[in-house]
């Protein structure tokens, strides 16, 4: 326990001289500034999914990718692993702390809509039980998925064209989202399950929807837990030797 908090004390303050901490803060409070002008209290169920999508997770995705890529040229990551570290406890410390990260930018981004909204209208409060738990597991999704991919590539500008074309089809489901697609194919994109998760907070699901979006996300899990570690072995510890 005490090598992962180490770990995790080593992310945070690795992302805090990466000034991620105020990268995300400062994204938080645009889309905040951006959706109380272009949207009302009554969109808020078709908008904060969406961008909770575009904004949070396409950053998730560029924050591990910069920092295992940071790790790799400063040499703290063979470092690491041939120090008592655990593998297991170097990707779950990445996924904690960058999940707080993505909560963090989250709550400004929706809590900073609400307040602003709140000066000239009543604002619906979205449920909490349903939309933290949603936001964390997107959090933990994506850092999974920027470790799949980032352990492939040794220099940052080799990872942004094909994070870039997952990406894209990873906001897909926008579309559908804020209804300018409805067509259910889009829900087969790995992201659309978190999302309808969040859109749970806002709106009422139907049982096929929770289903959906509950079976769909635990599913998502049990694949890229395991194929996150394997990722790593390979491409990281099996290279080092």
């Amino acid at each position: 326990m005490s090598r992962f908090l180490s770990a995790i004390r080593m992310d945070v303050t690795l992302q805090w001289r990466s000034k991620l901490y105020v990268i995300g803060i400062a994204a938080g409070v645009l889309v905040a500034i951006g959706l109380s002008q272009l949207g009302t209290n009554e969109q808020m169920y078709l908008l904060v999914p969406t961008l909770m999508l575009a904004v949070a997770g396409g950053s998730t995705l560029l924050y591990v990718a910069g920092m295992i890529i940071f790790e790799k040229d400063e040499g703290t990551l063979n470092a690491a692993i041939v120090s008592p570290l655990r593998t297991s406890e170097y990707i779950w410390s990445k996924v904690a702390t960058l999940t707080f990260l993505a909560t963090l930018e989250a709550a400004i981004m929706v809590g900073g809509t609400m307040l602003i909204l709140s000066r000239t209208d009543q604002v619906t409060i979205p449920n909490l039980l349903v939309l933290v738990p949603a936001v964390l597991i997107a959090g933990v999704l994506y850092t999974l998925l920027g470790i799949i991919l980032i352990v492939r590539y040794d220099k940052i500008t080799d990872f942004l064209l094909p994070m870039g074309s997952i990406a894209i089809i990873l906001q897909l489901p926008m579309l559908y989202f804020l209804g300018m697609i409805e067509n259910p194919l889009f829900l087969i994109i790995p992201s659309s399950a978190p999302t309808m998760l969040v859109r749970g907070a806002y709106v009422p699901l139907t049982p096929a929807e929770w289903l959906y979006g509950v079976g769909y996300t635990a599913l998502l899990l049990i694949v890229m837990i395991p194929w996150a570690f394997r990722a790593f072995n390979k491409h990281i510890i099996m290279k080092v030797g």
